[in-house]
């Protein structure tokens, strides 16, 4: 009797002390509860608007709900050291923005938190190109005008943007006298600080519905798109490279989502698998359609490689942004 009490003790034992390691087993069940995706820029951006598209697919393939957070500021440095600084559990993600978040862990000073090549990449969403505008009511039609003025204002959302990027090179290669007006919460307030008067010029995206409603509405001119050829929206605009500079047709914003370094292996092939789910998503292409965008999906290792060569273009240049940030 007295062996069969002692059997049943240990017995309970074991049991007692297994549960807490069962209900510790379930409750790390990845994911298992709202998941915030950080974007860099205020709402109605490309990168805003082609994050919000992919969530209508990533919500459906991990099961759980997906909610945006818009923290814009710094060039988009503060969603990127959030997302450096987060727990690496794959609760927090961000949409960055390649090559400009290159240039600001480069060259900005003080320096901001994250390393690039240390983060947990998920994929790139889309790469989308430029058109570089003027304000309607400015004197500028052709690139000869903007090189023959005394300073050319470019307004933008802060250092550190693939558009700030753009519009340093541009200036640059193209050789126009210019200084930047930065500190606008989103891109269209920036184009709306040209409409404003309080500045003349800026690459927009030729992707981002809510940038091009101003060149659609009459508020901004198109002077070239940054296109091997020229764009079927806008036949009459020249290129870039029909300008003399075809090397500058490189330039593009690439949208791509990462998550905090140290990530685990198999929780970040599970969000891997979601996005690319979601880029073929049926909902997800809708969107994209409507905005007349495109995706251009890259997951993996395929990603990691392009940005070991976005490093090499912006080194080549480290002269011209060492200057443009002097500013």
């Amino acid at each position: 009797m007295l062996r069969k009490l002692i059997g049943w003790a240990l017995l309970c034992a074991v049991l007692w002390m297994a549960a807490p390691a069962s209900v510790a087993l379930a409750a790390d069940k990845y994911p298992s509860r709202t998941i915030t995706w950080l974007i860099p820029y205020g709402p109605a951006g490309g990168f805003d608007l082609h994050s919000r598209a992919m969530i209508l697919g990533m919500k459906k393939a991990l099961g759980v709900n997906v909610i945006i957070r818009n923290r814009p500021g710094a060039g988009g440095n503060i969603a990127w050291n959030l997302t450096w600084a987060a727990k690496p559990d794959g609760y927090t993600i961000s949409t960055v923005n390649i090559p400009g978040a290159i240039v600001s862990e480069l060259f900005d000073k003080p320096k901001p938190h994250y390393r690039l090549k240390e983060f947990s990449w998920i994929g790139q969403i889309s790469s989308g190109p430029y058109v570089w505008a003027v304000g309607a009511n400015t004197p500028f039609k052709s690139l000869q005008d903007l090189q023959a003025a005394d300073e050319v204002l470019l307004t933008g959302v802060g250092v550190g943007g693939t558009a700030w990027v753009t519009a340093a090179l541009t200036a640059s290669v193209l050789k126009f006298k210019h200084r930047f007006v930065l500190g606008y919460p989103s891109a269209p307030a920036a184009n709306m600080g040209i409409v404003r008067g309080e500045g003349h010029a800026r690459g927009l995206g030729l992707d981002s519905p809510g940038q091009m409603q101003f060149v659609h509405d009459g508020h901004l001119r198109p002077l070239w798109v940054y296109l091997e050829e020229r764009s079927p929206e806008f036949p009459d605009v020249p290129t870039i490279g029909e300008l003399g500079h075809p090397e500058l047709t490189v330039l593009a914003s690439h949208r791509v989502v990462t998550a905090p370094p140290g990530m685990p292996k198999d929780r970040l092939e599970i969000l891997q698998k979601a996005f690319n789910a979601a880029t073929k998503d049926p909902d997800v292409l809708a969107r994209f359609k409507q905005m007349k965008a495109k995706i251009e999906p890259v997951v993996g290792q395929d990603w990691t490689d392009m940005l070991n060569g976005f490093y090499g273009l912006i080194e080549d240049h480290g002269e011209v942004f060492k200057k443009s940030l002097g500013k």
